[in-house]
């Protein structure tokens, strides 16, 4: 039982939270792409930033964790 719960007897929602470790598509820019590059890049959910609005993600590839704010979570 959280503390809101137990003063208010509502239960809070978490339906803006995402599961962490899954499976996410970072959205590339039209700036940074080609005509045959895909317009998004398979990346790991890692958590959220404190420092900024947006996700860590983790780069398969390159094995580096970016902050991105166009970020598609399955």
């Amino acid at each position: 039982m959280t503390p809101i719960e137990a003063w208010g007897e509502i239960k809070p929602s978490i339906r803006h939270l995402k599961v962490f470790v899954s499976l996410g598509y970072n959205h590339v820019p039209d700036m940074n792409r080609r005509k045959l590059i895909e317009k998004a890049e398979k990346r790991i959910l890692v958590g959220y930033t404190s420092k900024a609005k947006g996700y860590k993600v983790y780069g398969i590839d390159l094995g580096k964790v970016f902050v991105s704010r166009d970020v598609k979570v399955d």
